[in-house]
């Protein structure tokens, strides 16, 4: 066939196997052939060399086994003839040293055994020989004691296990040469001791102790001095002889050597009963050992993090702090956490091993690695709403999980937060203060608040840094302090960060979202996150005359110096302190969402160290936020930021405001990609501004103008509501009909716009008013007809005399803690009240009602627990006089007989409820009178109306995305509802009127209007704008133009018509959008008798 490839030419066929005529080869098959004989040939060489080092091996093993078969011989005919004719120096060299020689555990276990009891039997020979042949005797009786430990424990899994006597008695004979009939010197005996010491720790000797301990002990249930058998007491003076002796002569190597195995082996098996409750009571409470916690510390300080790969977390922290407790005489002052030791004197009976601050130091740094690692063992009983990323960090289910050791991480989580110790460390803080304790001690408070099982108020450690102030002033400082590339205090690396310039603060490296090398992010952000957790829990319990002085009659203050001994910053300086925080915060806002060239270097191993330094930081500068709202001490502008815009050109769409059918970006996380169903269902992700945008609406809206914030939410609200009521203006689609009696404006408007008869609040709603005989009013609703309704609806709802809200000391409301006396289903009510609260706001409706600001807080979303003292003053002022009262009081609060209970009375009916559990049998002391304020104040704020601002805050939402709301603040929100609390610009109301039928700006009538109105007080302007508007107060953009979608222009201001027909009033309202109608005049006098 003809080949189309361009070779025409036919290629001779080459046979490579000659002429034969028998068997022509291919080339391709010759050189298989050829490479199969190859590796045959290989394979053959290996087979021989293999064949030949089996045999070798054999032949060793052979020779090896009759020599030792012939040693065995000459072992027993020596140990035999020993026994008849009893044993000589020479000959025992010569037996233990054949017993080394052909040792094996399986075979020689009898004569290993046998050889323990005759040097037993001869232990005051032994003294001689050692003494006569120190050199020989220092190498054959370790190995004889090693010998022997790995006998007695190897052997516990055979029916029989093997005598521990003999190898026991053996150790404890070598072991005391002070107790032999010939004495060694005292060079020789150290040399002894410490060979024996060094070559028993390196075979595992205390791996070994805890072996048996756990083995031949039965089960401790109960913690114990006492020896439960003679073989533990026996273990016991074993275990501690190697440290007894290091210590005594001061050798430091051995020391080491026995303190690092000692921690691996005997404090890590905590999680055994034998060692956690008889071993660890012993040792802490024995005046018999001397331990020395200076070096121990130092070693776990050093080495906690290796310690951790062999050992569980939960055992070496448990360990340690008994130890730590009882070497500072924290032993048996008290289990409870209520209990009423000063502490002051808890400091006192520390011993001086941690005087020094590096032991502190050392000290506070193991238990901090510890705690880091025990934590993984706790199970969180906190079910937050707003958790996020559930997918991330939890707990692998499919790993086992040892309830042994997650009841040892609770009691030592509990221990650590004990009343005793968070006293006695405090005041060793306090009296070594320094930026390395600091930076310790932040690290051990940050595992202690990012502890799943524990939640900020419960963190007492927390809460006893509020008592001593001057702390959070040095923390302050020490944060301020650090720099960029300089060396860090607590941190021994030399490395220099590799972003931004050398020298600069960390504060403002972190401000400028710049990341940080890794020893500088496990520097500062520990220290950074305890306090401002610590900041916002002082500034929780401080009213604002405690933090700004009393205010005057004028709103200024009347005694603007700060108690030292209340908050240890100034005003000036807690301003300037603010300022760096918020900026701060925008910074972590910009590492949350890292783009795409950082999200390369971002650790996300670190993310919830990040999430939660974000989130106190977030806290702290809410909190300091909301007191500048109260009471306005910071410059104008000084919450916001030059970093932070928003772009108002377009204001038809507004793609950065967070959504809820958006599937929100997880923070401090590289961006991940959508599936296809996540892109059809919620359209493209959002860009990294966008995001960045998003987060900072969430958490720091304040930082952005108000104007700004309102136009966005304006903005929403118009645009979602001409998407619902797109054909409402053409009565087509659906639309709300209600007919409402005037005399039963709540009872019929409860029925008739509950959830299941009107599912969608925010369509198109017209209303039908009946009389007092059931008549229908007179007129067509256009709009005004609706927002009386719902003005009227919602000045009842919130009437005090109604029950389901009450008035505070400022005439602001506040739900009523005893609703369910009034109705049953009382959350039903206020859902209800909610949703036309909600109504209310979407339809841009200002209504008055006066909420209070905790109330409000309440709403936008944020943390349900969150605690302002300072409301109290307004809500139960007797109360609040009291717990001040209480928190300044100098003597012994626990004279005052208060505990942690709180007294109801409902209708007669007198309640105890406990704050805590147990709180009743717990004294309010001097050491937590500050978590007794926290948690009456969170009662009095939080949980007594818990139900009812839930059941309103989902009212709320079911109309306005809360999303929306969390922009603005308690007072911008309400705001929002009633508008703003300025003079009314009549200019501004001029410009934004217009006019109907033959009314124009230079008609007379108007004129004279407009003239007559520029004579009246604010009292008179405001009463005008309620009859035309339901509102005295002006909205918050002013008369303007709001935005502009589809091109309908929505106005604020007044309308004004013509009316002939009307001869008897000279203005009325009408039932539209904020009209007038206005019959014409001729003298102005006639017009100024409306006045």
């Amino acid at each position: 066939m003809w080949s189309f490839e361009g070779d025409y030419r036919r290629k001779p066929q080459q046979r490579l196997g000659g002429a034969s005529k028998t068997k022509n080869l291919e080339r391709s098959e010759l050189l298989n052939q050829l490479k199969s004989d190859r590796e045959e040939r290989e394979r053959q060489r290996r087979r021989e060399a293999a064949a030949l080092t089996i045999q070798s091996w054999t032949r060793a093993m052979l020779s090896r086994k009759r020599t030792k078969q012939d040693l065995r011989q000459q072992f027993d005919s020596k140990l035999a003839l020993a026994k008849v004719r009893g044993i000589s120096d020479a000959s025992a060299i010569k037996l233990v040293a054949l017993l080394i020689r052909i040792f094996n555990a399986k075979e020689d276990c009898e004569r290993l055994l046998m050889t323990c009891q005759l040097v037993v039997r001869e232990q005051r020979q032994l003294a001689e020989w050692i003494c006569g042949s120190l050199q020989r005797w220092m190498y054959l009786v370790p190995r004889l004691s090693n010998m022997a430990l790995k006998v007695v424990t190897h052997s516990t899994d055979e029916e029989s296990p093997v005598p521990h006597a003999p190898p026991l008695r053996l150790l404890e004979i070598i072991m005391a040469p002070d107790n032999w009939s010939t004495k060694l010197s005292d060079a020789n005996q150290q040399l002894f001791l410490s060979t024996l010491y060094l070559h028993l720790i390196n075979g595992g000797y205390y791996q070994q102790m805890v072996h048996l301990l756990v083995t031949r002990i039965p089960e401790v249930y109960e913690s114990t001095e006492a020896p439960p058998t003679p073989l533990a007491e026996s273990l016991l003076n074993l275990l501690m002889k190697p440290l007894t002796f290091a210590c005594a002569v001061n050798d430091s190597t051995l020391l080491s050597c026995v303190i690092e195995e000692l921690c691996q082996d005997v404090f890590g098996g905590a999680a055994h009963s034998q060692i956690c409750n008889f071993v660890i009571p012993c040792l802490a409470s024995s005046s018999k050992y001397k331990l020395p916690m200076d070096r121990i510390v130092a070693v776990l300080g050093c080495r906690s993090l290796k310690f951790l790969d062999s050992c569980p977390a939960p055992s070496l922290l448990y360990s340690l702090l008994m130890l730590v407790h009882s070497s500072a005489g924290l032993m048996h002052q008290g289990s409870n956490t209520d209990s009423t030791s000063d502490d002051s004197d808890i400091g006192n009976t520390s011993s001086d091993e941690f005087n020094d601050a590096n032991t502190l130091c050392n000290y506070l740094q193991a238990i901090s690695d510890l705690l880091g690692g025990t934590t993984s063992y706790l199970i969180s009983d906190v079910t937050e709403g707003d958790s996020e990323d559930e997918d991330d960090d939890s707990m692998d289910s499919s790993k086992p999980v040892d309830p042994v050791l997650c009841k040892l991480a609770e009691e030592c989580v509990s221990v650590v937060n004990s009343t005793e110790h968070v006293g006695w460390l405090l005041s060793q803080v306090e009296r070594q203060v320094s930026p390395e304790v600091l930076l310790h001690f932040s690290r051990l408070t940050h595992h202690l608040l990012t502890a799943p099982s524990l939640q900020l108020h419960q963190c007492r450690l927390l809460y006893s840094v509020v008592a001593r102030r001057q702390l959070l002033r040095s923390m302050w400082m020490v944060l301020s302090s650090l720099q960029q590339g300089a060396p860090l205090p607590g941190n021994i690396s030399t490395m220099t960060s590799s972003f931004g310039v050398r020298g600069a603060p960390l504060l403002q490296v972190l401000a400028r979202g710049s990341p940080l090398a890794p020893y500088e992010r496990d520097t500062l952000v520990p220290l950074l996150a305890t306090f401002c957790a610590t900041l916002t829990a002082v500034l929780s319990t401080l009213h604002d005359s405690e933090l700004l002085g009393d205010q005057d009659e004028t709103g200024g203050r009347r005694n603007s110096k700060v108690s030292q001994n209340q908050l240890p910053f100034t005003v000036e300086e807690l301003v300037k302190m603010s300022a760096s925080l918020r900026d701060v915060c925008v910074g972590l806002v910009e590492l949350a969402h890292p783009d795409m060239r950082m999200s390369a270097i971002t650790d996300t191993s670190y993310k919830t160290m990040w999430a939660h330094c974000f989130k106190v930081c977030v806290g702290v500068v809410r909190q300091i936020h909301l007191r500048d709202t109260r009471r306005m001490f910071c410059p104008e502008g000084h919450w916001l930021s030059s970093r932070v815009s928003l772009p108002l050109g377009n204001c038809q769409t507004a793609p950065f405001v967070p959504r809820t059918s958006r599937r929100q970006r997880r923070l401090f996380m590289p961006q991940r990609w959508l599936t296809r169903d996540e892109l059809e269902t919620e359209g493209p992700p959002l860009s990294i501004t966008e995001q960045r945008r998003a987060t900072i609406l969430q958490e720091l809206p304040f930082v952005i103008p108000f104007e700004s914030r309102t136009q966005v939410f304006s903005t929403l609200v118009a645009s979602n509501r001409s998407m619902s009521q797109m054909r409402a203006d053409f009565n087509e689609g659906p639309m709300i009909s209600v007919s409402i009696r005037r005399t039963h404006i709540y009872e019929d408007a409860f029925e008739k716009l509950s959830p299941s008869n009107e599912p969608n609040l925010r369509l198109r709603m017209r209303v039908r008013l009946m009389n007092a005989v059931g008549l229908d009013e007179v007129g067509i609703d256009g709009g005004g007809i609706f927002r009386e309704f719902l003005s009227e609806l919602l000045k009842t709802a919130f009437d005090p005399t109604r029950g389901f809200f009450l008035l505070t000391r400022e005439n602001t409301l506040y739900p009523n803690p005893g609703a369910h006396h009034i109705a049953e289903d009382y959350q039903t009510h206020y859902y209800f009240i909610g949703r036309m609260l909600g109504k209310a706001l979407y339809e841009n409706l200002l209504v008055e009602v006066p909420l209070a600001g905790y109330f409000v807080s309440k709403l936008l979303g944020r943390s349900s627990s969150s605690v302002e003292f300072h409301h109290l003053d307004s809500l139960d002022p007797e109360l609040c006089r009291n717990l001040l009262y209480l928190k300044t009081y100098q003597g012994d609060v626990q004279d005052l007989g208060l505990d942690f209970t709180v007294l109801n009375s409902d209708l007669g009916q007198n309640t105890i409820e406990e704050l805590i559990p147990n709180g009743s049998n717990i004294a309010v002391t001097n050491e937590n009178r500050i978590e007794y304020i926290y948690r009456m104040a969170d009662y009095k704020l939080n949980k007594q109306i818990a139900k009812q601002s839930q059941a309103f805050k989902k009212g709320v939402a079911d109309v306005v995305p809360l999303e929306w709301l969390q922009m603005f603040d308690w007072r911008e929100l309400q705001m929002l509802i009633s508008g703003a609390s300025v003079p009314i610009d009549l200019e501004d109301l001029m410009d934004n009127t217009r006019y109907g039928g033959t009314y124009n700006a230079e008609h007379p009538t108007i004129q004279a209007f407009w003239q007559v109105l520029r004579g009246f007080d604010e009292t008179q302007k405001r009463q005008l704008l309620k009859f035309v508007t339901s509102c005295s107060h002006p909205p918050l953009l002013g008369f303007k133009v709001r935005c502009n979608i589809n091109d309908n222009f929505f106005y604020q201001g007044f309308t004004i018509f013509l009316s002939s027909k009307i001869s008897k009033y000279f203005m009325t309202n009408f039932l539209t959008l904020n009209p007038l109608r206005v019959r014409p005049i001729v003298l102005r006098h006639e017009l100024s008798s409306l006045r």
